[in-house]
């Protein structure tokens, strides 16, 4: 499994970005719980199934899912339905692995990481043509 893993994941971690910079200007919400939420939630879930924490699962299903790399409209609203919508499916899939302070840790992790999302150029470095 971890030789698998080692074999994906950096061709994941370089097509994927260019697939979903392609895609982020029409990000609407029903192709971002489709695209994001799902995945996240199923991630997140085969993790918290596998027998891992809370907190390392996050950080595991942000790896292997588009969260980390689409561009979100900057809007409050847009995330709180996203993270519901994910949130359901979580509740769904694996609710019985996790408790609410576990829930709540998790929806401030989704929350930050789509504000990020969503000004993803504050936070990429930037270059100078010298």
């Amino acid at each position: 499994m971890i030789l698998l893993l080692s074999i994906f994941l950096p061709i994941f971690l370089f097509i994927a970005p260019n697939n979903v910079y392609a895609i982020q200007g029409s990000l609407d919400l029903s192709s971002a719980q489709t695209s994001v939420g799902k995945r996240f939630a199923k991630v997140f879930c085969d993790a918290k199934n596998e027998g891992l924490d809370s907190e390392f699962a996050s950080e595991y299903a942000l790896n292997n899912t588009y969260l980390k790399f689409v561009a979100f409209p900057d809007d409050d609203q847009y995330l709180h339905d996203l993270w519901e919508f994910t949130s359901n499916n979580i509740l769904d899939n694996c609710g019985d692995k996790i408790n609410i302070s576990d829930l709540k840790e998790l929806e401030t992790f989704f929350k930050e990481e789509g504000i990020i999302a969503s000004n993803r150029e504050l936070y990429l470095p930037t270059f100078e043509n010298n």
